[in-house]
């Protein structure tokens, strides 16, 4: 039991009777305070025990590939939360067992031995229980609850989606978001299909485990606007080499140029393909790589796209396989990347940076 005189265990500095004492319901006034304290201790110190470097470059590569889509504090924001609770998830297992172990109130513990397993929410509002929300999941049969915060709403079919933490202090099934949830309205198109075509494209179910891993992709996926991606999405996922619909003497003009050793026009490039060499020239530059090879490289991706004009839907693989390709050819400085290393770079499966590395290693080999 806490004295009315003992110093407040929410770290305030105050006596217990000058703090939480005086509120009403002290009692879970005080484990909220305590509990607020641990997650904003972990938020503010994390970074520096888990690698500010290793960090920066993960908020990069979000930058690079969701640019344009969402804000970039919006971004930052939620590349920093996927870095903290689910790329070095047993890190916050870690220190909670940590925290376990340094609080005694039952009310704490049981919600830190909650928080153990943070996942990601992809769920539908259904309606609303005594200040909660009902959200159901979008592959899923499991229903949860979250509490309605002031005096926010939100149309019954909203899709909220982010990290979210179990909250079992009220309800069973409640949840509570690690910082904040994102909505998709109700009714937007396509919601399910695209994600579950990116499921599939990974040989995988688009389960909650499946939307941690791919969390940067997904949030591209739910923040392209339906006019944009449809064209794209039709295209089933193991064809995404397959040379778009286009004029046969369009395209064998532009490779025939490209065969005489004249770079295309990056004009003719799609947007994805685009997107693909721009990602190219910005990790060229933060590597420092010399011009000739940076010119090579850039040549090379781009000669790939006029000649076979694939539809890119992860930038990011192109640039990751061209980089395992060039490493392997000597043509950049420095140790080459595996393909674990590539895939963590540049946002993809290691499976896909093999893929196209395969595919362009023929080219850099000529």
């Amino acid at each position: 039991m806490i004295g009315r005189n003992d110093p407040c265990p929410c770290g305030s500095g105050k006596k217990y009777k000058k703090c939480h004492g005086r509120q009403e319901g002290g009692a879970e006034a005080l484990a909220e305070a305590e509990l607020k304290r641990i997650m904003s201790a972990y938020i503010r110190n994390a970074p520096s025990s888990l690698g500010r470097e290793e960090l920066s470059l993960h908020i990069k590569t979000w930058m690079t590939h969701l640019g344009g889509l969402m804000e970039s504090d919006v971004i930052e924001g939620a590349a920093f939360e996927h870095f903290l609770f689910s790329v070095h998830r047993q890190e916050w297992q870690k220190y909670l067992d940590d925290m376990l172990a340094r609080t005694g109130r039952e009310e704490v513990r049981m919600v830190l031995r909650s928080w153990q397993e943070p996942f990601i929410l992809l769920a539908k509002l259904e309606g609303r229980d005594s200040g909660h929300f009902v959200l159901e999941d979008v592959f899923g049969e499991a229903v949860r609850t979250m509490k309605i915060a002031g005096d926010t709403d939100a149309p019954d079919g909203t899709v909220f989606f982010g990290t979210v933490l179990p909250d079992p202090r009220e309800r069973d099934n409640g949840i509570q978001p690690v910082t904040m949830l994102y909505s998709i309205p109700a009714g937007a198109a396509g919601i399910t299909g695209r994600i579950r075509r990116l499921a599939e494209s990974e040989g995988r179910v688009p389960d909650a485990g499946f939307l941690s891993d791919q969390l940067m992709e997904v949030f591209g996926l739910l923040f392209t606007p339906w006019d944009k991606e449809e064209e794209v999405l039709a295209v089933p996922a193991e064809e995404d080499s397959i040379p778009a619909p286009a004029e046969e003497a369009e395209v064998e003009a532009a490779a025939a140029e490209a065969r005489q050793g004249n770079a295309p026009e990056t004009a003719t490039l799609t947007g994805g393909q685009a997107g693909a060499v721009t990602m190219l020239l910005q990790a060229l530059e933060e590597d420092g790589a010399a011009a000739p090879a940076a010119t090579r490289l850039q040549e090379e991706m781009t000669r790939y796209f006029v000649e076979e004009n694939p539809i890119v839907r992860k930038p990011g693989g192109i640039v990751a396989g061209l980089y395992l390709a060039a490493g392997n050819e000597g043509l950049l400085a420095g140790t080459p990347l595996t393909a674990k290393e590539a895939a963590k770079r540049f946002g993809v499966s290691e499976a896909t940076a093999q893929k196209y590395a395969g595919v362009l290693a023929s080219r850099l080999g000529k």
